[in-house]
């Protein structure tokens, strides 16, 4: 039964196929996890990030305090860099925030794109496992009236054999009868 599976062509390129599509399943989870470790460092610097525009914030307050009651001029263009370095940081964290919801977006689709193949694969299974069965069932049956059809020859065979050692005490003598008259030929009569 087992070399019914290996011999069918058929059965053989439905099984290249699964693998194949597990092969492409399991590159494709590496490639989520690779996506999932670098959400997680754009998440992380996303925060480090903040945790620097919240000090910088801090910072940006006590400058402008600063600046109101600084009278000096060295401390006001410092506050004023300060200020073009925030928006800059301001502008790299938009950046980053855009990256990171592509990345994300990404993320979800190959997550989806991970479900329904595997759901593929799930079915792909089931359908192997029932012509598995089915063909299990068929072999049975076409080993079952193999059995059925040696039973009947044999039976036919052995039908068949007793008149034909019969026959011998059966076949026709030569006739020794004449040939009538006004023929006059003579032949052996069979």
């Amino acid at each position: 039964m087992t070399d019914i599976y290996y011999q069918d062509p058929e059965f053989q390129m439905f099984r290249e196929g699964l693998k194949q599509r597990e092969a492409q399943l399991e590159r494709r989870v590496a490639e989520m996890e690779d996506r999932d470790e670098e959400l997680v460092r754009a998440i992380t610097r996303n925060n480090e990030l903040e945790a620097l525009l919240k000090a910088r914030e801090d910072e940006l307050e006590l400058s402008q305090g600063v600046i109101m009651m600084a009278e000096n001029a060295d401390l006001q263009l410092k506050v004023a860099d300060l200020n073009v370095e925030m928006n800059a940081k301001i502008e790299e964290i938009g950046g980053l925030k855009g990256e990171l919801n592509a990345i994300v977006d990404k993320l979800a689709a190959a997550i989806s794109e991970t479900v329904s193949l595997e759901d593929a694969l799930y079915m792909s299974r089931s359908e192997l496992t029932r012509e598995r069965e089915a063909s299990g069932s068929q072999v049975a049956e076409l080993k079952r009236r193999i059995g059925e059809l040696g039973a009947e020859l044999s039976l036919l065979q052995r039908q068949v054999a007793p008149p034909r050692a019969g026959e011998i005490y059966r076949r026709p003598r030569p006739s020794t009868s004449r040939p009538l008259a006004g023929q006059g030929s003579t032949r052996c009569l069979f």
